[in-house]
């Protein structure tokens, strides 16, 4: 195991919270990589006390690991081997803050334009909300164009994408009810969701290192904007989605959303996005959970997604 030269750490390997000592990999390049440091340690790992000074040292070794995923394209670490350093998801939220600053992922000191939500039912104890890093987006396409970098799988999802058509103080999403909320979209549009993961262990890593790393995302096309006002009394639960890999046989599904409505989420999110980032910007784009579950495709293949009635969009892999 690498031994970090200067992150403090008052959890231990074995138990997790036993002694004092340096957290492992911190300030670390993976085994092999010495060789590309030059005189300058901070011309190889970011000095996360300066830059981040919100970021608790025990999160140190996760977002090194990460931002080495990042910087080699390829992935370096196993989540299991550093999950005991994150204590809950505020932990893992500031590893991906901090990783958004370093790599630029959305305008420092703004609130990130775009986002995924979503969760397994209604009633789950708590939706999952994940600000995602803009040079991924394809917006406004008919078929995007193949990821720059795979690191473990070619998941995709399709999904609906909604978008905010006013500002949001934190003020205004603390009365939010999911009908009221609805009211705040202008428009929609037919999303693909490339899931991928920087951890060893793909999807099956632990969760709050999953959410560490922007809960599996890896891209998202969006096709072109469409009113959303004849949809505000739609019934999704007779809405019909369909998947086509290639030249297969299309995949159907019907009202086959956990919520029921892609809508219904917003209330929730709004006061989550308010909460711990500011004021929500006109314009900021939801992604609102998967019709197709997670089906893994192949590098040269041609996904479409299509909502009967509503577009549709392609992702060539």
């Amino acid at each position: 195991m690498i031994r970090s030269m200067s992150t403090e750490s008052n959890k231990d390997c074995s138990t997790g919270y036993c002694s004092t000592g340096p957290s492992p990999f911190a300030n670390q390049p993976p085994l092999g990589l010495n060789l590309l440091a030059k005189d300058d340690p901070e011309d190889i790992l970011p000095d996360w006390v300066r830059l981040t000074p919100e970021l608790p040292q025990d999160c140190y070794s996760i977002a090194d690991a990460l931002w080495w995923s990042h910087k080699l394209g390829e992935r370096t670490a196993s989540g299991a081997d550093v999950a005991y350093m994150l204590r809950d998801a505020a932990d893992a939220r500031a590893v991906q803050s901090a990783l958004a600053l370093v790599r630029q992922w959305w305008p420092q000191g703004s609130v990130p334009r775009y986002w995924k939500s979503g969760g397994p039912a209604r009633d789950a104890a708590q939706l999952i909300h994940a600000p995602l890093p803009e040079p991924g987006i394809q917006a406004e396409v008919d078929t995007a164009s193949a990821p720059a970098t795979v690191f473990s799988l070619r998941g995709v999802e399709g999904e609906i994408a909604l978008r905010i058509a006013q500002n949001v103080t934190q003020e205004q999403a603390a009365t939010l009810t999911p009908a009221s909320a609805r009211e705040l979209v202008d428009a929609y549009a037919v999303a693909i969701e490339f899931v991928d993961s920087r951890w060893r262990e793909g999807l099956q890593a632990p969760a709050l290192t999953l959410l560490a790393d922007g809960q599996c995302h890896g891209g998202l096309a969006l096709s072109a904007w469409q009113d959303f006002a004849p949809l505000r009394e739609h019934d999704w639960t007779q809405q019909v989605c369909t998947l086509q890999v290639n030249d297969g046989e299309a995949q159907r599904f019907t009202g086959s959303h956990s919520l029921q409505d892609p809508t219904w989420l917003l209330a929730d999110w709004l006061k989550h996005v308010t909460a711990h980032y500011g004021t929500v910007k006109a314009g900021t784009v939801v992604t609102t959970g998967t019709w197709t579950g997670c089906p893994e495709v192949q590098a040269g293949d041609l996904v479409t997604v299509s909502f009967e009635g509503l577009g549709q969009v392609r992702w060539q892999f």
